[in-house]
């Protein structure tokens, strides 16, 4: 019998961390399908539609920045989300902002892209380092029955623009695409790279979709809400077992293999980076619990999320993990806060049901994946 040691984690925890997403905005113009406020399983979330209709104040933002600037000596990483960011009404002036209290540091942007030429040679000018444009299909015919009517067109007209923009200024963001992985569209994997290729795009994220059995919430509700005294409910807006009841796992390893050698010109980044295709094949099947190495999630001590309203959450995934907010307390109180050592501590004991197939475990592109070396124990 081989006895589990606790995973060794970062003894030191940073002032701030040097990882930030920040959900600028809920708003969005498309119904993505595997959307938890907006898609198939939306409904089963019980988000308020008030909340809906948040938005990050310049004042907020401002605040933020200068305390990330402030408390970190190495290079911070943000990145804007939604919603669809660019229905922020002031998502110029938040690029300007960072960028300029934070020059060194590289920010990025998620967007559906549909609203891109609007906002492309003002984006160019403030200063944004990567834009990730996200499209779940290679043509019209895969694509918008995912996200909505016209929305591929819509999305590479976005994309062109972009480039546009950064071919008048000289310079500009690295622009790449971003390709969640699920039952409806995995096998046009493939046919992603080539369409990079076809649009000139040098990158390609992979992320395979986060998704959740009722079993699984159910059986983490308690260790959730003992931390945050709050309902933990979130997690229902991702049951979309539905989705991918077709997908076969030995097809999707051989597309995988195929996706990583068919260019030269475009990179490809599937997560987690640090499992083989054969592995991460398997991670919409049953066993994939079993196959995950990691006992605890590490981006609890490197990484944290800042929603509209202010407030902190330890998992980017579920938004009512709240561990404080900016608007009673400064990050860094929150960040090393009893609630926040609460949810430390509590991982740290084990991984729960709901966090196999959580993205803030497996999306470790944006985040050095060393980091998991002290989060994996094999026994």
């Amino acid at each position: 019998m081989v006895t589990q040691s606790l995973p060794v984690i970062p003894l030191t925890i940073p002032t701030v961390p040097r990882h930030v997403t920040a959900f600028v905005n809920w708003a969005c113009n498309l119904t993505c399908r595997e959307c938890w406020m907006y898609g198939d399983s939306a409904a089963e979330s019980t988000w308020l539609p008030e909340v809906k209709r948040d938005q990050m104040s310049i004042e907020m933002w401002t605040a933020l920045v200068d305390e990330l600037a402030a408390g970190n000596r190495e290079k911070v990483y943000l990145t804007i989300m939604g919603g669809e960011p660019l229905m922020h009404r002031d998502v110029v002036e938040l690029i300007r902002i960072a960028k300029t209290r934070m020059p060194n540091s590289n920010l990025d942007m998620s967007t559906n892209a549909t609203l891109l030429p609007r906002f492309a040679d003002d984006i160019v000018a403030a200063g944004i380092d990567d834009v990730y444009i996200s499209i779940d299909g290679p043509s019209p015919e895969v694509n918008d029955p995912i996200r909505g009517r016209d929305a591929f067109e819509r999305a590479v007209a976005g994309l062109r623009s972009l480039q546009d923009a950064k071919a008048r200024a000289g310079h500009g963001p690295n622009i790449a695409l971003n390709f969640v992985v699920t039952g409806m569209n995995y096998t046009h994997l493939v046919d992603m790279v080539r369409l990079c290729e076809q649009l000139g795009v040098e990158e390609i994220t992979v992320g395979l979709s986060s998704f959740f059995t009722r079993e699984e919430g159910h059986a983490s509700r308690a260790a959730f809400e003992a931390v945050t005294g709050r309902p933990f409910l979130s997690w229902a807006g991702y049951c979309n077992e539905h989705q991918h009841a077709d997908l076969v796992p030995e097809r999707l390893e051989e597309l995988l293999d195929e996706a990583d050698r068919l260019s030269n010109g475009v990179r490809v980044l599937v997560a987690p980076t640090r499992y083989t295709n054969r592995e991460k094949s398997r991670f919409f099947a049953k066993d994939w619990r079993r196959i995950v190495r990691e006992t605890t999630c590490v981006k609890l001590w490197a990484q944290t999320t800042v929603l509209p309203n202010g407030q902190i959450i330890s998992c980017t995934t579920f938004a009512d993990t709240v561990m404080g907010s900016i608007r009673d307390q400064s990050l860094s109180e929150v960040f090393h806060g009893d609630s926040y050592t609460r949810m430390r501590e509590m991982i740290r004991e084990g991984l729960q049901p709901i966090c196999h197939r959580c993205c803030e475990l497996n999306m470790d592109i944006d985040v050095d994946p060393a980091l998991y070396d002290s989060a994996t124990v094999k026994g």
